[in-house]
């Protein structure tokens, strides 16, 4: 049952200690690890507080020498004390705190059951000042806050004690220190501390030594905190330790140890890194592939740039510029007015009339017109182009690369120089947009000169094609001169190279001037040529007004004539005749009747007469008519026909001027629509090209971001807690996997070459990741036996050395003498393997053939095994190490002239099996000869029966006890001791104590004293 857990450090490297163990428990999925919470006690030499920033106060160093506290223990006790009762509320709210976690909280709202005990850890180094001066008095601060304020909640105390191996720049210092920390907690998990007045408990419920057995903690931190996060994960569900059930040469078996190993399958970090290498070969070999630049290459490019703006695509395309829905814009202006003889200025006035609303009608209904025309063709030539970079990226792996070739030679500015010789006429967009510029040069009669640019092409061309035969025939060993001439035709050539596109930018510049200035004046020659058309049938029309009044004169002068001659003239006759024949009658009637008779016998001939006469009256009549009026009427009818041809002439003229005048407005607006759209054209591919590479750039990034990924997916492991599949491992699977699965199966899938570059990088990554994750999907339900059984991740051989590691990871973290092992039968060390129920009888049958005392646990976790080895309850002199630590420590202790109140306590080993009880025999010896003068001193050198000694007692002690050329000596010596009174013995110490009472040291004042005691007549 997961069990809230405080894990309180109390010093600096302890701190330390407990941040990387907190950052282990962090990537941990079980619920015990989210129920660990950290602490640390912060000193600031004057108040004491409690802290979950750890990093703030931890010292990573793990260097004993740069925490030397000038401090001692028994100072910093005292001011813990003083400062008791104000951390009692921040120990409260800290103990509270297990229980009102967001963690805690979250557990028991997804209905697991937490337990309702407190688990407390404190971490201490064991050579610490700070933490040795605290410990015991925190100790029974906590253990009187809950008997007083939560008696009913269970809990466990327990130390984490870190001894000095773990540290760099270990002193004597520190081991005597660590030496004395043991040996007071030994005495007070004995005696107990005191936590009310009528109560005492001892202090820890198990006390957990850890040494530097696997190396240094600043070395090897990851392995200590991967083993103290599972120590602290998995211990909860086990059963601890019982104190003092029974002891061991009357020490009480209070200390523990534990080893811990876990393997896990990493199936994150596999999948992570599979997925990876996956997503990241898909776009190295199938999006970023780049080709390889070569002569031939690039002819094929240029050849691809022609062959897209010649073809009947492209062409025909353009042809829908000037046409709406199949039919051409553009007709003719054409209005339905007549003219008519003396309304020349009311026709010119209707046909301006008529202009300017065709003008304003007609006429933008067409520049309409060629605008939707224009965006149908940029919108059909922008597909026309699309389907071409579709075409050329679906070609081939490199197809992007090629398709920003390809958008590079039709955009290029000066694609001329990219031909090998002048005859090759290249073409792209560049040129079809110079030819549309001067698609009216014809008419407006624009002539470019372009004489200096062709002599640089030319020359151009020239140095490109001596360069090349240079090349072709230079070697390895070429001379140094043709090597300068090849370095001086490259500088020739892009000096003329410069020059070129110089004069190409001024020839471009000045023929865009000259064209503007053609079609202002092709603008003021329309104009004029309307107004001289309206002039002239102005004039044409005077002139036609004129004639017709001539000839309406010669009309009236000509009936004049006619009056007068056909009827004035032979009226006036016939009244003459008539008036002569009536005087004859009245005068003389007879010659009137002789008149008449000779008119009637003669009738006939007087008739012809008359007709004679008339007709010859009419004639000269016709001909004075004929040549006064007649010819001159017959001019003028032919002058006022011609007149009227010409006015009529002079009426189509003056509409055609002005169905120029709009024809070449119209030409004009679509003159600019025409380069207009070849120009979006143009900035659609340079878009098009920037967004390739923009997209080929996200690709490299998203390729960089996958490679690092994968590289940054590595599985982290250290000495306890392994990994079943290690990188080497997962790249061997993987490069199985890609052997028998084709990187195409994305672009076939899921997103092609075609369609990769029209869609964000964040879009295409979103399709990416999936699909590769998708191809590893059945790794994600595979447990970690199931993996150790999965020959295509790992071999047989394999899987058994990984479960032979585990088993060796899991090795105690202390070092222990194999004594008395049989005096402390509870004393044994226990394994548990945590294991999945599916993979428990698989994992149990390898194990139990390692040990005998492994118990099977059910793990919460599928992905991990993990095997917890305890030693539990045995005495502190189990330590392999703890003879040198007391050493050290009576070494400190001997420095010291003032007693100290360790010194009443008793030892850590039992004197009955220390190696320094044969050293303090020695000692104790060899105090006795000097006071009985056995061993005499002369000039500061010891001597006995003239054989010299030394001036160092502690080394001559050493020697007697050690050295086997002394043992004879020494034995000498212990007799003749033997033979002395015990009164004398007793008098003779005193007066040694007198004598040498400044030069002794702490020690040998000891041994005085015990001997004092041993050999005092009252004992």
């Amino acid at each position: 049952m997961p069990k809230p857990t405080i894990l309180l450090a109390l010093d600096p490297h302890s701190a330390a200690f407990c941040a990387a163990i907190k950052r282990q428990l962090q990537t941990s999925s079980t619920i015990q690890s989210s129920l660990i919470q950290t602490y640390t006690l912060n000193w600031d030499g004057q108040a004491f507080s409690f802290s979950p920033e750890l990093n703030q106060f931890a010292d990573t160093s793990f260097n004993l020498a740069q925490t030397h506290n000038k401090t001692s223990a028994s100072q910093i006790l005292t001011s813990f004390t003083q400062a008791a009762g104000k951390l009692q509320n921040q120990v409260i709210n800290l103990l509270k705190s297990v229980n009102q976690s967001p963690e805690v909280i979250a557990a028991k709202r997804q209905g697991l059951e937490i337990s309702s005990g407190h688990q407390i850890y404190l971490m201490l180094s064991a050579s610490n000042q700070l933490a040795r001066g605290v410990v015991f008095e925190l100790v029974r601060l906590i253990r009187w806050l809950f008997s007083t304020h939560s008696p009913d909640i269970p809990y466990s105390l327990e130390a984490l004690l870190l001894l000095p191996e773990l540290f760099a720049e270990v002193t004597t210092a520190d081991y005597s220190a660590a030496y004395a920390l043991l040996k007071e907690l030994d005495y007070k998990m004995n005696t107990g501390v005191v936590v009310a007045a009528s109560q005492r408990a001892t202090p820890f419920d198990n006390c957990w030594l850890i040494d530097g057995r696997i190396g240094e903690l600043k070395d090897n931190l990851s392995s200590y905190a991967d083993t103290l996060a599972g120590f602290l994960t998995v211990e909860a569900q086990t059963s601890g330790l019982l104190i003092g059930a029974q002891k061991v040469r009357g020490k009480i078996p209070a200390y523990s140890t534990f080893g811990y190993g876990e393997l896990f399958f990493p199936k994150e970090i596999a999948m992570k890194r599979l997925s990876a290498a996956l997503a990241a070969d898909i776009m190295i070999k199938q999006f970023l592939p780049k080709v390889e630049f070569a002569p031939e290459t690039n002819r094929k490019w240029l050849l691809d740039a022609k062959e897209f703006v010649l073809s009947e695509d492209f062409s025909d395309t353009f042809l829908e510029l000037e046409r709406d829905n199949g039919k051409p814009i553009w007709q003719d202006f054409n209005p339905r007015i007549d003219i008519r003889a003396g309304m020349s200025s009311e026709y010119g006035m209707e046909l301006q009339r008529a202009y300017r609303q065709f003008e304003n009608k007609e006429l933008l209904s067409y520049k309409r017109a060629l605008e939707n025309s224009s965006k149908q063709v940029q919108t059909t030539l922008t597909t026309f182009l699309d389907n071409t970079i579709n075409g050329y990226a679906d070609a081939s792996k490199s197809g992007l690369h090629e398709a920003v070739m390809l958008l590079n030679r039709l955009t290029y500015l000066y694609l001329e120089l990219q031909s090998d010789e002048a005859r090759d006429q290249s073409h792209n967009l560049i040129t079809e947009l110079r030819a549309a510029e001067a698609f009216l040069d014809s008419k407006l009669q624009v002539i470019i000169d372009g004489e200096k640019t062709k002599e640089l092409l030319n020359e151009v061309l020239a140095l490109k094609l001596q360069q090349q035969q240079l090349q072709d025939n230079f070697t390895q060993s070429s001379s140094e001169e043709q090597q300068q001439e090849i370095q001086t035709i490259n500088e020739q050539l892009r000096t003329v190279i410069t020059e070129y596109q110089k004069a190409s930018n001024l020839e471009i510049a000045q023929a865009n001037q000259i064209r503007a200035l053609a079609r202002t004046k092709a603008r003021e020659q329309a104009e004029k040529a309307v107004v001289t058309s309206l002039s002239q049938l102005t004039a044409t029309e005077n002139q036609l007004e004129a004639a017709v009044d001539r000839k309406n004169e010669l009309i009236a002068e000509e009936k004049h004539f006619r009056n007068q001659h056909l009827i004035i003239y032979p009226t006036l006759l016939g009244a003459l005749l008539l008036g002569f024949v009536i005087l004859i009658g009245i005068f003389s009637q007879s010659t009137l009747w002789l008149l008449l008779q000779k008119i009637g016998e003669n009738l006939v001939t007087y008739l012809l007469w008359g007709t004679v006469a008339i007709l010859t009256y009419l004639g000269l009549v016709w001909l004075k008519y004929s040549t006064t009026i007649r010819d001159r009427l017959l001019k003028l009818q032919k002058q006022i026909k011609r007149l009227e041809s010409s006015l009529k002439a002079n009426a189509v003229e003056l509409r055609r001027s002005y169905n120029e005048q709009l024809k070449l407005e119209y030409d004009f607006y679509a003159q600019n629509l025409r380069v207009e759209t070849l120009n979006y054209l143009i900035r659609t591919a340079k878009q098009r090209t920037e967004t390739l590479r923009q997209t080929l750039d996200n690709f490299s990034q998203i390729y960089n971001n996958l490679v690092q990924e994968r590289e940054q997916a590595k599985t982290n492991f250290s000495e306890t807690r392994l990994t079943v599949l290690t990188d080497t491992d997962i790249d061997a699977y993987y490069q199985t996997f890609l052997a028998s699965n084709s990187t195409e199966k994305f672009i076939q899938e899921k997103v092609s070459r075609s369609q990769s570059w029209k869609i964000s990088a964040e879009d295409f990554k979103n399709q990416l990741i999936p699909f590769a994750q998708k191809q590893f999907d059945q790794l994600s339900n595979l447990s970690i036996g199931e993996v150790l059984k999965k020959s295509d991740l790992i071999s047989a051989n394999t899987a058994t050395l990984r479960l032979n590691q585990l088993h060796d990871s899991a090795n105690l973290l202390l070092r222990l003498q194999d004594i008395d092992t049989n005096l402390n039968p509870t004393s044994q060390r226990e394994t548990n393997l945590w294991v999945a129920p599916k993979d428990k009888e698989q994992i149990f049958g390898h194990y139990s053939r390692l040990s005998r005392t492994l118990t099977a646990l059910e793990a919460e976790d599928e992905l991990r095994l993990c095997i917890l080895t305890r030693s539990l309850g045995f005495p502190a002199y189990f330590l392999s190490q703890i003879e040198f630590y007391r050493d050290c420590y009576e070494r400190a202790q001997s420095e010291q002239k003032e007693s100290d109140e360790l010194d009443n306590i008793p030892d850590l080993i039992p004197d009955e099996i220390g190696s320094n009880r044969e050293l303090i025999l020695a000692y104790s010896s060899l105090m006795l000869a000097i006071a009985l003068n056995i061993i005499s001193q002369s000039q500061g050198e010891y001597k006995v029966k003239g054989q010299l000694l030394g001036e160092d007692r502690e080394q001559i002690a050493l020697a007697l006890a050690t050295e086997f050329t002394f043992q004879e000596l020494y034995e000498e010596i212990r007799e003749s001791i033997e033979a002395f009174e015990h009164d004398l013995v007793y008098q003779n110490l005193q007066k040694l104590g007198n004598t040498l009472a400044n030069d002794l040291t702490r020690n040998e004042r000891k041994i005085l004293d015990n001997l004092k005691k041993e050999y005092n007549p009252l004992n």
